[in-house]
């Protein structure tokens, strides 16, 4: 079913500011939302200025939904298909995505360009989403999350008026997914740049 995300292409390109109490992690973790404020967190602006923490966890969560499309969960598809350099691509399915640059302008909209463009650019041999006859394409499947993760606790730090620093604890767990046995820290700069937030590194923490 095609997902609906014109409106937050919309949201995004309008750079309209809006703040939403973040989704709980499971439900930011396996859903796409579907209308734009829920998803609108970024904020194009002169200077930076003080964020709450909602804010911040809003667009963490927002980031961890859209790195997922190159990781865990892809776009969705319709079932036309062609080949390109050995892969088979299936048209992306997606209201407001039309072509790589949509998904381009999206991408900015909460990770810095550079990482932008490595997340096109893809890993390996693969490229997960690329244009073709001006339209979207993507390739292969997600992937589970990884085993012996168990519940992440978000600290937030403020280390200069346009940087912020979303740090993540994640509990390492046992065989029987049960004892906890380890803690595994990650840190995510989100920093002012380019007049608007934006992570500048990022990954999924399972």
């Amino acid at each position: 079913m095609r997902k609906n995300l014109s409106n937050l292409l919309l949201c995004m390109l309008l750079l309209s500011a809006c703040s939403t109490p973040p989704p709980e992690p499971q439900e930011a973790l396996s859903s796409t939302p579907e209308n734009g404020e829920a998803m609108c967190a970024t904020m194009l602006e002169d200077e930076a200025r003080p964020l709450s923490e909602e804010e911040i966890l809003t667009a963490y969560h927002r980031a961890v939904e859209i790195y997922s499309w190159f990781e865990r969960s892809p776009l969705p598809s319709s079932g036309e298909s062609l080949r390109a350099d050995g892969f088979r691509y299936h048209r992306v399915d997606a209201d407001g995505l039309e072509n790589l640059e949509d998904l381009r302008t999206y991408l900015r909209s909460v990770f810095s360009s550079e990482l932008t463009e490595r997340l096109l650019e893809g890993s390996g041999i693969r490229v997960r989403y690329r244009d073709i006859d001006g339209q979207l394409y993507v390739t292969g499947t997600g992937r589970n999350r990884k085993p012996g993760k168990g519940q992440a606790h978000i600290e937030l730090d403020q280390l200069d008026s346009g940087v912020y620093s979303v740090n993540v604890l994640v509990n390492l767990l046992d065989s029987g997914g049960e004892t906890v046995i380890g803690l595994e820290s990650w840190s995510f700069p989100y920093v002012f740049v380019e007049d608007r937030w934006v992570f500048t590194d990022f990954q999924l923490i399972d």
